[in-house]
């Protein structure tokens, strides 16, 4: 085979993933992440809230709270200039209520959007995983 003819197909491979990936894109996802990106104080959190799903009503978002993970490791990774050592120093405190406040917030924004009645919340495994700490 010479190089063009695998160039070729290198190419046409290509092209199909991509138009794989295209077809599996979920407009309801991506109009629930587009106002999640679209809020200044939810972009100005270190963590990122996401839509994993929209099904019968019901979004699923993701979250860096969870029982699986101390709070105290999403703040070391997201807020890594936040003192820890003490969780009701006045400093954890006010981190943990933003947290929950942002939160909140992204699960209003996710239940005012059309044909969404419920929020759930998963934890971000994959965001954990690329800061070295594996959830399991």
């Amino acid at each position: 085979m010479s190089n063009k003819q695998q160039f070729l197909v290198v190419l046409a491979l290509v092209a199909g993933l991509a138009l794989i990936w295209f077809l599996k894109q979920d407009p309801a996802i991506n109009q629930l992440n587009g106002v999640l990106k679209t809020d200044v104080e939810l972009q100005a959190y270190p963590y990122q809230f996401h839509a994993l799903k929209v099904e019968n009503g019901i979004a699923t978002l993701s979250s860096p709270r969870s029982p699986e993970v101390s709070v105290l490791h999403f703040f070391n990774i997201a807020k890594p200039n936040l003192d820890t050592n003490n969780p009701d120093s006045p400093a954890m405190i006010a981190a943990q209520k933003e947290l929950a406040h942002v939160q909140e917030k992204a699960g209003k924004l996710a239940k005012a959007q059309p044909g969404i009645q419920e929020v759930r919340w998963e934890i971000d495994r994959s965001w954990y995983a690329s800061h070295g700490l594996i959830v399991e």
